[in-house]
């Protein structure tokens, strides 16, 4: 399972990637890191909206720490992924899977991202109705 987990990390990585339309490969490499990035912050957002909604908390952090989580995230996906190349290595070694785990992978992929977006906002929506606060 976890080895799936990490090859479905990967798989997004190599997918973004190789859309990519930069020459540079740190432009690339960025990008992608970025929209990982995202998808992971989605997934982190609606899990603390759940929590503090059950929790019947309700702890507004400033901005600027918002910030740094997100940078900090942003950078660890960046040193995993570029600057330890496990990204870059499994982006090159993508198409000498089997055609099979190579459709299971981006399908996977693709679920688990649409997956955390909707996740994300009904969390959000959830969190804003604990508040008080209209849609």
């Amino acid at each position: 399972m976890i080895r799936f987990a990490k090859e479905l990390y990967l798989t997004g990585f190599a997918i973004i990637f190789r859309l990519s339309r930069q020459k540079d490969i740190a432009y690339k490499a960025g990008g992608a890191v970025a929209a990982i990035t995202v998808i992971e912050w989605f997934i982190i957002l609606g899990i603390y909206g759940y929590i503090e909604t059950f929790l019947r908390k309700n702890t507004i952090y400033p901005k600027s720490a918002v910030l740094i989580a997100f940078f900090t995230l942003y950078m660890l996906n960046g040193y995993i992924l570029f600057f330890r190349r496990h990204g870059i290595k499994f982006a090159q070694k993508f198409d000498g899977l089997e055609k099979s785990r190579r459709v299971i992978l981006v399908v996977s992929v693709a679920v688990l991202s649409v997956a955390a977006i909707v996740f994300g906002i009904c969390s959000a929506v959830a969190h804003r109705r604990f508040l008080g606060l209209p849609y």
